[in-house]
Protein backbone atom coordinates (compact mmCIF):
# COMPACT_ATOMS: atom_id res chain seq x y z
CA UNK A 1 0.00 0.00 0.00
CA UNK A 2 1.33 3.59 -0.98
CA UNK A 3 1.14 6.49 1.78
CA UNK A 4 0.28 9.16 0.67
CA UNK A 5 2.24 12.41 2.57
CA UNK A 6 3.77 15.71 2.36
CA UNK A 7 7.64 16.38 0.64
CA UNK A 8 8.53 17.60 4.32
CA UNK A 9 7.89 14.11 5.53
CA UNK A 10 9.52 12.56 3.08
CA UNK A 11 12.86 14.44 4.40
CA UNK A 12 13.26 12.87 7.08
CA UNK A 13 16.53 11.13 8.51
CA UNK A 14 16.99 8.33 10.37
CA UNK A 15 19.85 8.35 12.39
CA UNK A 16 21.77 7.03 15.75
CA UNK A 17 22.80 9.21 18.72
CA UNK A 18 24.24 7.30 21.85
CA UNK A 19 23.56 8.07 25.00
CA UNK A 20 27.89 8.41 24.97
CA UNK A 21 30.26 7.68 21.71
CA UNK A 22 33.21 7.14 24.38
CA UNK A 23 32.46 4.03 25.56
CA UNK A 24 33.67 1.43 28.67
CA UNK A 25 33.61 -2.28 28.37
CA UNK A 26 30.82 -3.67 30.20
CA UNK A 27 28.49 -0.37 29.78
CA UNK A 28 25.23 -0.83 29.04
CA UNK A 29 24.56 1.80 26.20
CA UNK A 30 21.59 3.18 25.53
CA UNK A 31 20.32 4.61 22.02
CA UNK A 32 18.29 6.98 20.54
CA UNK A 33 16.29 6.39 16.92
CA UNK A 34 16.47 9.91 15.90
CA UNK A 35 13.86 10.63 12.79
CA UNK A 36 13.78 13.95 11.14
CA UNK A 37 15.43 17.07 9.73
CA UNK A 38 16.61 18.03 13.78
CA UNK A 39 20.06 17.51 14.73
CA UNK A 40 21.00 16.36 17.39
CA UNK A 41 17.31 15.94 18.47
CA UNK A 42 14.63 15.45 16.35
CA UNK A 43 11.78 13.49 18.35
CA UNK A 44 10.03 11.18 16.12
CA UNK A 45 9.09 7.52 17.25
CA UNK A 46 10.09 4.87 14.31
CA UNK A 47 8.59 1.57 14.66
CA UNK A 48 10.59 -1.47 15.77
CA UNK A 49 8.70 -3.90 14.01
CA UNK A 50 10.32 -2.03 10.79
CA UNK A 51 13.84 -1.76 12.09
CA UNK A 52 16.70 -4.14 11.00
CA UNK A 53 20.45 -4.97 11.51
CA UNK A 54 19.98 -3.83 15.13
CA UNK A 55 23.51 -4.36 16.17
CA UNK A 56 27.35 -3.27 17.60
CA UNK A 57 29.98 -4.93 15.37
CA UNK A 58 33.42 -4.69 16.42
CA UNK A 59 36.84 -7.24 16.38
CA UNK A 60 35.21 -9.72 19.06
CA UNK A 61 32.03 -9.77 17.21
CA UNK A 62 28.62 -9.34 17.09
CA UNK A 63 26.34 -7.81 19.81
CA UNK A 64 22.37 -7.35 19.14
CA UNK A 65 20.58 -4.40 20.41
CA UNK A 66 17.93 -5.33 23.34
CA UNK A 67 14.77 -3.94 24.55
CA UNK A 68 13.71 -1.74 21.69
CA UNK A 69 10.70 0.15 22.40
CA UNK A 70 8.69 2.91 21.30
CA UNK A 71 8.48 5.46 23.69
CA UNK A 72 6.79 8.77 23.74
CA UNK A 73 8.94 11.12 21.50
CA UNK A 74 11.57 7.98 20.40
CA UNK A 75 12.14 4.63 20.13
CA UNK A 76 15.35 3.58 21.79
CA UNK A 77 17.32 0.77 22.52
CA UNK A 78 20.75 -0.65 24.78
CA UNK A 79 23.36 -3.02 24.04
CA UNK A 80 26.24 -4.14 25.66
CA UNK A 81 29.52 -2.47 25.19
CA UNK A 82 32.24 -5.80 24.92
CA UNK A 83 35.01 -4.48 25.01
CA UNK A 84 37.94 -2.12 23.74
CA UNK A 85 38.37 -0.39 20.07
CA UNK A 86 36.34 1.38 17.29
CA UNK A 87 32.73 -0.32 16.95
CA UNK A 88 29.57 0.01 15.06
CA UNK A 89 26.04 0.82 15.72
CA UNK A 90 24.12 -0.15 12.53
CA UNK A 91 20.28 -0.28 12.30
CA UNK A 92 17.84 -0.11 9.20
CA UNK A 93 14.13 0.45 8.21
CA UNK A 94 12.26 -2.17 6.14
CA UNK A 95 11.25 -0.77 2.89
CA UNK A 96 8.35 1.55 3.22
CA UNK A 97 6.53 3.40 -0.57
CA UNK A 98 5.09 6.82 -0.42
CA UNK A 99 3.43 8.73 -3.65
CA UNK A 100 3.92 12.30 -4.11
CA UNK A 101 2.30 15.20 -6.64
CA UNK A 102 4.36 16.29 -9.51
CA UNK A 103 5.16 19.26 -7.57
CA UNK A 104 6.05 17.84 -4.68
CA UNK A 105 8.28 15.00 -6.58
CA UNK A 106 10.36 17.99 -7.72
CA UNK A 107 10.92 19.91 -4.99
CA UNK A 108 12.00 16.89 -2.72
CA UNK A 109 14.64 16.12 -5.70
CA UNK A 110 15.86 19.44 -5.66
CA UNK A 111 16.39 19.62 -1.99
CA UNK A 112 18.39 16.69 -2.23
CA UNK A 113 20.77 17.49 -4.71
CA UNK A 114 19.15 14.64 -6.93
CA UNK A 115 19.41 17.04 -10.23
CA UNK A 116 19.93 13.39 -12.20
CA UNK A 117 16.73 12.21 -11.86
CA UNK A 118 14.76 15.69 -12.45
CA UNK A 119 16.58 15.47 -15.58
CA UNK A 120 15.33 11.98 -16.32
CA UNK A 121 12.21 13.00 -15.84
CA UNK A 122 12.32 15.97 -17.95
CA UNK A 123 13.59 13.89 -20.85
CA UNK A 124 11.17 11.16 -20.77
CA UNK A 125 8.51 13.92 -20.37
CA UNK A 126 7.85 12.50 -16.25
CA UNK A 127 8.18 16.52 -14.94
CA UNK A 128 4.65 16.71 -15.05
CA UNK A 129 4.06 13.44 -13.68
CA UNK A 130 3.28 12.14 -10.03
CA UNK A 131 5.97 10.55 -8.34
CA UNK A 132 6.30 7.11 -6.27
CA UNK A 133 9.07 5.95 -4.07
CA UNK A 134 10.15 3.04 -2.25
CA UNK A 135 12.56 3.71 0.39
CA UNK A 136 14.55 2.61 3.21
CA UNK A 137 17.08 4.18 5.77
CA UNK A 138 20.39 2.90 6.82
CA UNK A 139 22.16 4.35 10.21
CA UNK A 140 25.41 4.08 11.32
CA UNK A 141 27.29 5.35 14.23
CA UNK A 142 31.02 5.15 15.00
CA UNK A 143 31.69 4.42 19.25
CA UNK A 144 35.59 4.41 20.80
CA UNK A 145 36.39 2.40 23.82
CA UNK A 146 39.68 2.99 24.93
CA UNK A 147 42.94 2.15 22.89
CA UNK A 148 42.07 2.77 19.19
CA UNK A 149 41.74 0.31 16.15
CA UNK A 150 40.58 0.89 12.55
CA UNK A 151 37.67 -1.36 13.08
CA UNK A 152 35.97 2.15 12.22
CA UNK A 153 36.39 1.67 8.63
CA UNK A 154 35.10 -2.26 8.40
CA UNK A 155 32.70 -2.92 5.89
CA UNK A 156 29.11 -3.52 7.71
CA UNK A 157 27.26 -5.51 4.27
CA UNK A 158 25.09 -2.76 4.11
CA UNK A 159 23.39 -1.88 1.34
CA UNK A 160 24.22 1.94 1.22
CA UNK A 161 27.15 3.29 4.04
CA UNK A 162 29.18 6.17 4.75
CA UNK A 163 33.15 4.77 5.93
CA UNK A 164 35.38 7.47 7.00
CA UNK A 165 39.01 7.05 6.13
CA UNK A 166 40.32 8.28 9.52
CA UNK A 167 39.55 7.41 12.92
CA UNK A 168 37.28 10.78 13.94
CA UNK A 169 38.09 9.86 18.04
CA UNK A 170 41.68 11.09 16.40
CA UNK A 171 40.30 14.49 14.68
CA UNK A 172 40.36 17.77 16.33
CA UNK A 173 38.37 20.53 14.66
CA UNK A 174 40.01 22.53 11.72
CA UNK A 175 41.02 19.00 10.33
CA UNK A 176 38.85 17.09 7.72
CA UNK A 177 37.72 13.49 7.22
CA UNK A 178 38.30 11.63 3.59
CA UNK A 179 34.99 9.68 3.64
CA UNK A 180 33.96 6.68 0.94
CA UNK A 181 30.59 5.84 0.12
CA UNK A 182 29.45 2.73 -0.67
CA UNK A 183 26.73 1.68 -2.54
CA UNK A 184 25.82 -2.11 -3.27
CA UNK A 185 29.27 -2.66 -2.54
CA UNK A 186 30.75 -0.18 -5.18
CA UNK A 187 31.86 3.75 -4.94
CA UNK A 188 28.90 5.62 -5.12
CA UNK A 189 29.80 8.56 -7.44
CA UNK A 190 28.35 12.10 -7.39
CA UNK A 191 26.50 11.87 -4.02
CA UNK A 192 25.85 14.82 -1.82
CA UNK A 193 27.14 14.67 1.24
CA UNK A 194 25.30 16.61 3.93
CA UNK A 195 27.38 17.40 7.77
CA UNK A 196 25.37 18.46 11.02
CA UNK A 197 27.28 19.69 13.68
CA UNK A 198 26.75 22.17 16.56
CA UNK A 199 28.51 25.54 16.55
CA UNK A 200 28.46 27.90 19.73
CA UNK A 201 25.21 25.53 20.44
CA UNK A 202 23.10 25.73 17.79
CA UNK A 203 22.54 23.46 14.65
CA UNK A 204 24.97 23.67 11.24
CA UNK A 205 23.52 21.89 8.29
CA UNK A 206 25.82 22.30 5.27
CA UNK A 207 26.61 20.46 1.95
CA UNK A 208 30.26 19.78 2.07
CA UNK A 209 30.62 18.53 -1.45
CA UNK A 210 29.71 15.66 -4.09
CA UNK A 211 31.36 12.16 -4.12
CA UNK A 212 34.01 11.84 -6.59
CA UNK A 213 34.60 8.85 -8.90
CA UNK A 214 35.35 6.41 -5.88
CA UNK A 215 32.78 7.49 -4.07
CA UNK A 216 34.86 9.99 -1.94
CA UNK A 217 34.64 13.51 -0.59
CA UNK A 218 36.47 15.33 2.39
CA UNK A 219 34.45 16.75 5.13
CA UNK A 220 35.58 19.32 7.24
CA UNK A 221 35.65 19.45 10.82
CA UNK A 222 34.43 22.69 12.83
CA UNK A 223 33.59 22.10 15.85
CA UNK A 224 33.83 19.79 18.97
CA UNK A 225 30.52 17.57 20.09
CA UNK A 226 28.41 15.27 17.82
CA UNK A 227 28.45 14.86 14.26
CA UNK A 228 25.77 13.65 11.54
CA UNK A 229 26.64 12.88 7.73
CA UNK A 230 23.96 12.31 5.52
CA UNK A 231 23.50 11.00 1.94
CA UNK A 232 21.22 9.73 -0.33
CA UNK A 233 21.64 7.21 -3.57
CA UNK A 234 17.79 7.09 -6.03
CA UNK A 235 17.61 4.43 -9.34
CA UNK A 236 14.54 3.15 -11.16
CA UNK A 237 12.57 0.40 -8.66
CA UNK A 238 13.51 -2.75 -9.21
CA UNK A 239 9.88 -3.53 -9.43
CA UNK A 240 8.14 -1.20 -11.18
CA UNK A 241 4.23 -1.88 -9.91
CA UNK A 242 5.06 -1.40 -6.20
CA UNK A 243 7.03 2.29 -6.79
CA UNK A 244 8.96 4.19 -10.32
CA UNK A 245 11.74 4.67 -8.01
CA UNK A 246 13.60 3.24 -5.10
CA UNK A 247 16.17 5.14 -2.48
CA UNK A 248 18.53 4.34 0.11
CA UNK A 249 19.03 6.80 2.41
CA UNK A 250 22.35 6.79 4.37
CA UNK A 251 23.73 8.22 7.59
CA UNK A 252 26.53 8.35 10.01
CA UNK A 253 27.09 9.73 13.47
CA UNK A 254 30.23 10.24 15.52
CA UNK A 255 31.82 12.80 18.29
CA UNK A 256 34.96 15.17 17.98
CA UNK A 257 36.62 15.22 21.44
CA UNK A 258 38.08 17.80 22.74
CA UNK A 259 41.15 16.45 23.18
CA UNK A 260 42.19 14.35 20.00
CA UNK A 261 43.12 10.49 21.14
CA UNK A 262 41.55 8.87 23.80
Amino acid sequence: MITFLLVALSAHDLYLMPQNFVVKPGQQLRIVYQNGEGFPDAPAVTKPERLRNTQLLSRTGTVKFEKIAAEEKYTTATVAIPGTGSMILTSNTAPNSIEFSASEFEAYLAEEGLQHIIAWRKANNESERKGSERYSKYAKSILQSSASDSYYKERTGLPIEIIPESNPYSLKPGASMMVQVLFKGAPAKDVAIESAYLEAGKAKIEIVGRTDAKGRVRVPIKAIGPHKLHALVMERCVEPKVADWESFWASLTFEIQPKSGN
